[in-house]
């Protein structure tokens, strides 16, 4: 269920929390700190942009730090030849002065509130531009807005893991998964403008500002639909509150064109994703002025949702007009956030942004915008998401100057940077940490240690999802809301709408009988997502859409590859139906007797059954608890919802991520070391006093409290609120499971195990090896069942084993000598008896960490469908936000941000109300309330209007002299597996009503399509030749085409070039005297060319 894969462990917010006293610090003289910095900035050249990790190890050379075991972290015990672990202290704040040889300019700096701005090494980033505010009052007063090109430097950002045969136009669009979990129905979203007497506002904004026109239409939608699906939204369909907010003001044939817009103004943000998009950018992402009012709302919940303008990215305020509102002193509400991890962190610095974006609307209610307080009761911040500082440092430095060398003691892994993981614009797009890509390669060893045959651990692996396909046939059925879909086509041509049609969607959707325009044959209802494979790095089972178990038992076995017991046909199947029953049916339980059962349809071995659990000990460390406690409806709630790309870890440290958001761009308010011991809010919201009391007799008084504490905590109820928490949300909080992962860390003098490989795993035997019985293998098939190479990430060598399932719970009470004992014992088997002890050791023990207790959620036997959306839901003036809040990506970093970023929206949104929605939202064509305004009757810019009419005329003469351009051949070329594929597809489809069982209906294309590789990939080379026959005649066919394409075009391009030339030369184009200075051509267009992007090199080992 948790989706481990973005954690090797804990992921969320931090524990209880944060103090008024800061520890001291020496701080260095200014000089010193520049001439540091100027001397190592130049390292960072190949990514253009400073590391966080950078400046980081930079101010903790200058911090004092204290001997002694780690407070912060009990149990985390670390085994040195000097003694015991260090505490890792916190960044201070410093002053950070570096002069340019060039100028002395001021700047703000993201990591002090007295700091200056850092310059960068490189020469691009330290023109005086590169420090202008988003918008540029011109000297007539009026807005200019930045052009398109101020983002097309981020161009590649984009780049992602996927094939470009497979694109990002992928027609299955990305998952809808909402940051707020807001239930659109539950509440009203919107405002009309009517309602809030507010007047329909103008704007002096051009349409199609912001659409770029060196570029055509269909690549610009292409990048449009990326972002869309790199931001966690649907392309071509509504978010359902987009559909909540809109129904009642368009029509479902304008879905379209809002698509476009708002698909546009998510392209401007991934680009990039340094600099925040203005209301009045994302505007001119419209095509016609009648749209103006549609986009500005659609921008207000891009940004109060978090999709866009989230992380660490500065929001310069207005300016002038600000500081003349502000006379008198004025009142002044505080937020307290508890909880200084990823959902505290992201949910601050999110309210900071949005203060910051909506100050106007706090100045027209006679208000300060907000402060925002964070209390940890840490001495740290990053909760779960630890790395801590090993003693050991390497003879021969192998990581870049500035990283940490550190052991992940919590969340670990990010599981995928594409289709919309947030953390891909934090650590790639803002951040620029360097982080190594897991390769998914790995070698199983047996008890023996001899490596398991490659056959045979498939055959075990095939079998557990096969097992797994049969449970999840009593899996909780969750309705799928309606989707209103936009035209694919148009959307995939950047094209809007011609007809807008009359009725809105509401008044379709409520008719008596709806019968919507784009309305398409809906999947089967029996058709799911099913797991068919594991991925070893998470624990998570990879899922594709398919019916649940269609298959006999028997049938699926053979076709598998296992030998069926003599008298066994492939009729004979699993009857699960009793243990289902049970009162106390986990999914364990269910598990277990569907291999009882299995062993009377194959015959069984020791070592079968070995390779069987070390996958069930993979969804043990998945979910950080024993499959017997997983509920059987919801132990994989989260399916779908994954992102794709490789599995990263970052290098020197995944704390630097909450560190970032800590001091990006500028420092937050946090207090450490306050323990939160009661919590008084009003469940009214009726403005009475609410505050927070601490361990240390600290009292903070707040308007409104976000609690991000660890679900571990809140099941201690050592918290108390007052009023008690309500029986709605205690339930929640008592039927969610809080299980346990650890880790016991090894560092090594030297490597000893293949450094090709970043994971291995270990089969452990039961206390009999020679036994058949599923129960014998349940405490020790977890114990040092995975390992990983981390020595790329740490610079020093060093593995990492997991303890998951019942091991995680021995382990918090077994002593470190003995962990440390049986792990050499493992490594021995594997590698021969020479493997030394390690130089350095550290051991978790996260259910005694009193700031936690525990890992990561689960859901447990009783969960129930809507109870991580109940433990998310605000009781009054008190908010919820961690991974245990998160029902999309439970037991997750990024999920724990996501949480961080729906409470942020639900804060702002309590505050300063809904969003406002004018009426009408979309103006009539041809009518009279059509808008006459500036925009309108605004003239081209004359500089560009010559430009274009002159590059026109050029082309034409081009054409005229020369005739066309060549046409590019047709490709012909047939791929041998799809012609083998089409003759096939009948007995594919034969073969797969084979063995199916009653009530299953008949095959889906997909079942289809999967049966047809198998016996592609099974046919000898006599049955492959004439389709690879014909297919080599069809290539060269198409080489040679193209080899004629190709000269011909060139000559056509060089003769082009030369008549363009002389063409130039005797017609030149001269400006006109109504070309003014200041032009838009002419201004600066802030375009970063010295950032290159967040993506990698295509030749490098992490190239994404």
């Amino acid at each position: 269920m948790g989706n481990s894969s973005s954690i090797a462990d804990p992921t969320a917010a931090g524990g209880r929390y944060i103090s008024k006293q800061s520890a001291k610090v020496t701080r260095p003289k200014c000089s010193e700190m520049a001439a540091m910095m100027d001397t190592q900035m130049p390292l960072r050249d190949d990514l253009n942009l400073m590391g966080l990790q950078e400046l980081d190890s930079h101010l903790s050379i200058f911090e004092s730090s204290n001997g002694g075991r780690d407070s912060s972290t009990p149990g985390a015990m670390s085994n040195y030849p000097f003694g015991d672990s260090i505490t890792t202290d916190e960044q201070q704040r410093q002053t950070i002065v570096v002069e340019s040889p060039s100028e002395n300019i001021p700047y703000k700096s993201s990591f002090g509130p007295a700091i200056s701005r850092a310059r960068f090494a490189d020469p691009k980033f330290n023109s005086p531009n590169s420090a202008e505010r988003h918008r540029k009052p011109a000297s007539d007063g009026s807005l200019h807005l930045r052009p398109e090109s101020a983002r097309d430097s981020m161009a590649s950002s984009m780049t992602t893991d996927i094939d470009d045969g497979s694109s990002a136009l992928s027609s299955v669009s990305s998952k809808g998964t909402s940051p707020t979990g807001f239930d659109p129905s539950s509440r009203e979203t919107t405002r009309t403008a009517s309602q809030m007497g507010k007047r329909r506002e103008k704007y002096d904004i051009r349409p199609k500002v912001s659409i770029p026109t060196d570029i055509a239409p269909s690549e610009y939608a292409r990048q449009c639909i990326a972002a869309a699906e790199s931001s966690r939204l649907n392309p071509y369909s509504l978010h359902p509150e987009e559909h909540a907010m809109l129904r009642k003001h368009i029509t479902h044939q304008q879905v379209t064109t809002y698509l476009n817009i708002r698909n546009g103004i998510l392209r401007l943000w991934t680009r990039n994703p340094m600099i925040g998009v203005e209301r009045d950018e994302a505007i001119g992402c419209a095509k016609d002025s009648r749209w103006f009012d549609i986009a500005s709302v659609c921008h207000e919940w891009l940004v109060r949702r978090g999709y866009i303008n989230y992380g660490c990215l500065e929001h310069l305020a207005t300016g002038k007009e600000v500081k003349k509102q502000r006379g008198g002193k004025r009142k002044r509400k505080t937020v307290a956030v508890i909880g200084a991890g990823m959902s505290g962190l992201g949910c601050a610095r999110q309210l900071e942004a949005l203060f910051s974006q909506f100050e106007d609307r706090f100045y027209e209610m006679g208000e300060d915008p907000p402060r925002v307080v964070v209390l940890e009761g840490r001495d740290r911040v990053g909760g779960r998401v630890y790395s801590r500082a090993f003693k050991s440092k390497p003879k021969y430095p192998t990581l870049a100057y500035g990283n940490r060398h550190t052991a992940e003691m919590g969340g670990m892994i990010i599981t995928g940077f594409d289709r919309g993981n947030p953390l891909n614009i934090i650590v790639r797009g803002q951040l620029a940490l360097p982080y190594h890509a897991l390769k998914p390669d790995t070698t199983l060893y047996d008890a023996n240690g001899r490596p398991v045959d490659t056959n045979r651990d498939q055959y075990a692996e095939k079998l557990f999802n096969y097992i797994l396909d049969r449970v999840s046939e009593y899996k909780f059925k969750i309705p799928i809301p309606a989707a209103v879909d936009g035209d694919k086509d148009l959307l995939d041509a950047g094209r809007d709408v011609t007809s807008e049609g009359s009725k809105t969607i509401s008044e379709v959707e409520d008719a008596p009988t709806p019968a919507l325009p784009n309305d398409k044959a809906s999947r089967t209802p029996e058709v799911q997502m099913i797991p068919v494979s594991s991925d070893r790095l998470t624990g998570r089972a990879h899922l594709e859409p398919g019916i649940s178990g269609a298959h006999t038992a028997a049938y699926k076995a053979k076709e598998i590859g296992w030998l069926l017991r003599p008298g066994v046909g492939i009729e004979q199947d699993l009857d699960l139906e009793t243990a289902v029953r049970s009162r106390y049916a986990t999914l364990g339980s269910v598990f277990d007797e569907a291999i009882r059962q299995y062993t009377r349809i194959v015959d069984f071995t020791p070592l079968d059954l070995r390779l069987i659990n070390w996958h069930v000990a993979n969804l043990e460390y998945s979910n950080a608890t024993t499959c017997n406690k997983l509920s059987l409806g919801g132990w994989d709630l989260d399916a779908g919802n994954e992102w794709e790309g490789k599995h990263t870890m970052v290098t020197g440290g995944y704390q630097q991520v909450p560190r970032g958001l800590l001091n990006c761009p500028q420092p937050l308010n946090v207090r450490k070391n306050s323990n939160v011991t009661k919590i008084a809010y009003a469940p009214e919201n009726n403005g009475s006093p609410s505050r927070i009391e601490c361990e240390d007799g600290n009292v903070i008084d707040a308007d409104y409290i976000v609690s991000t504490i660890p679900l571990g905590v809140l099941k201690q109820h050592n918290i108390q609120f007052e009023p008690v928490l309500p029986d709605w949300k205690m339930g929640p909080i008592q039927r969610i499971g809080f299980g346990v992962l650890n880790k016991v860390v090894l560092v090594y003098e030297e490597a000893f195990w293949d450094q090709n490989r970043d994971i291995f795993g270990a089969l452990r035997n039961p206390a009999n090896r020679f036994s058949l019985s599923q129960t014998d293998y349940f405490t020790q098939r977890g114990r040092f069942f995975q390992w990983f190479n981390c020595t790329s990430t740490t610079g020093l060598p060093t593995l990492l084993a997991l303890m998951a399932g019942d091991a995680a719970f021995s382990t918090e009470s077994t002593p470190n000598d003995v962990l440390i004992s049986e792990a050499t014992k493992v490594l021995r088997t594997l590698f021969g008896p020479k493997v030394p002890n390690p130089v350095e050791s550290v051991v978790t023990r996260w259910s005694q960490d009193k700031f936690a207790h525990g890992s990561y959620s689960y859901t447990g036997p009783n969960f129930q469908p809507d109870d991580y959306e109940v433990m998310a839901k605000p009781i009054g003036n008190l908010f919820f936000a961690g991974e245990h809040t998160c029902g999309t990506h439970p037991a997750t970093v990024h999920g724990a941000y996501i949480s961080g970023l729906r409470a942020a929206s639900e804060v702002l949104e309590t505050m300063i109300g809904p969003i406002q929605i004018p009426e009408p939202l979309v103006l009539p064509k041809d009518s009279g309330l059509k808008r006459k305004s500036e925009t309108v009757q605004s003239p081209k810019d004359p500089k560009q209007a010559r430009l274009e009419a002159y590059e026109i005329e050029i082309w034409n003469a081009i054409y005229a002299k020369l005739g066309d351009r060549p046409w590019r051949p047709a490709n012909n070329y047939a791929n041998p597996y799809r012609m083998y594929s089409k003759d096939k597809w009948e007995e594919a489809k034969r073969k797969c009503e084979e063995g199916r069982r009653p009530g299953k209906g008949k095959p889906i294309p997909n079942e289809v399509k999967k049966m047809v590789t198998k016996m592609w990939k099974e046919a000898c080379e006599a049955e492959r030749k004439p389709y690879n026959e014909k297919a080599d005649v069809q290539k060269k066919a198409y080489a040679a085409a193209m080899a004629e394409y190709n000269v011909k075009a060139g000559q056509w391009d060089k003769d082009a070039l030369a008549f363009r030339a002389v063409y130039e030369k005797e017609h030149a184009s001269v400006p006109g005297p109504e070309e003014l200075l200041d032009s838009p051509s002419r201004r600066d267009r802030r375009a970063k060319r010295g950032v290159s992007g967040y993506a990698e090199d295509s030749g490098s080992d992490l190239d994404i």
